[in-house]
C-alpha cells in the first residue's frame, strides 16, 4: 500500500470487489424497465496481526497524527506469486481500521478501503513481477502473455517498497512478438519507496512485461497492469 509492504501483516483477502451502479432510466413508453451504467465502485477489506513496529500495518494505518490516513491511497493486491498471477489495485480512501485485543491472544485488525472516484475505476489484471522482485541493476522482467492485443487501453500501479541507491525509472512494455519492445507506460523516477498509477489508451499489445532503467542497486518493487 503507496510504498509499503504489508503482506508479512496480512492475514487474510476478506473480499475484494467491483460494481457498477445501475440507474434506472424507464421511461412511459417503456415495457420493460430501462438501465444505464452510472458510476463504478470498488472495495477492498484486509484482515491481518497488529504490529506496531515501523512500516507494519498499525504505523502505516494511524500515520495521520494517529487517525487512519484521509489522503488517497494506493493499494495493489497480487493473489499468486508469480508473474502473471492476477490482480486488483485499487486507488482509494481507508475506510476503517479496527483492532481487536481477546484476552490471552493474538491482536487481529480489520482494515478496509473504497474506491476514490470514477477516475480511478478499480481494476482486475496480471501481476508483471512475482509479488515482489528485487531488480538489483537495470532489468527486463518475464513477458506475460494475453493471448491477443487488446485496443482501449489499460492501467498499471507501482509500488517501491525500497531502494538501496541511485535514481530507477520504471516502465511497462509491450510487444507483438516477445522480441520487439516499445514503452507503454514510463513512471516517474524514483530514488526512494514510491507508488504510482498511470493509464493509457489505444492499443495494448499482446506481450507485457516490466523493465528498469538507470544507475542504480536493489531496487524491490511489484508491478501489475490491467487492461480496459
Amino acid at each position: 500500500m503507496t510504498g509499503t509492504d504489508l503482506s508479512g501483516d496480512a492475514s487474510s483477502l476478506d473480499g475484494v470487489g467491483y460494481s457498477n451502479n445501475v440507474l434506472d432510466v424507464s421511461t412511459l413508453d417503456s415495457g420493460a424497465p430501462k438501465r444505464i451504467i452510472g458510476s463504478v465502485n470498488g472495495s477492498l477489506s484486509v484482515s491481518a496481526w497488529f504490529d506496531a513496529a515501523a512500516n507494519r500495518v498499525h504505523a502505516v494505518m494511524t500515520a495521520n497524527s494517529g487517525k487512519v490516513p484521509t489522503t488517497d491511497q494506493i493499494l495493489l493486491i497480487p493473489t499468486g506469486a508469480a508473474v502473471g498471477s492476477d490482480s486488483y489495485h485499487i486507488v482509494g480512501k481507508l475506510a476503517n481500521y479496527d483492532v481487536s485485543m481477546p484476552e490471552g491472544g493474538t491482536a487481529p485488525v480489520a482494515v478496509s478501503a473504497t474506491v476514490e472516484s470514477s477516475t480511478y475505476a478499480p481494476q482486475m489484471g496480471k501481476m508483471l513481477t512475482a509479488h515482489d522482485d528485487t531488480h538489483s541493476s537495470a532489468t527486463n522482467g518475464d513477458a506475460v502473455d494475453n493471448s491477443a492485443s487488446s485496443a482501449n487501453g489499460g492501467n498499471a500501479v507501482l509500488q517501491v517498497f525500497s531502494l538501496a541507491s541511485g535514481t530507477a525509472t520504471v516502465k511497462v512494455q509491450h510487444s507483438a512478438n516477445n522480441s520487439t519492445w516499445a514503452d507503454l507506460v514510463t513512471f516517474t523516477a524514483v530514488t526512494d519507496k514510491a507508488s504510482e498509477y498511470k493509464a493509457v489508451t489505444g492499443t495494448v499489445n499482446r506481450y507485457l512485461r516490466v523493465a528498469s532503467t538507470g544507475t542504480f542497486s536493489n531496487l524491490v518493487l511489484a508491478v501489475d497492469f490491467a487492461r480496459d
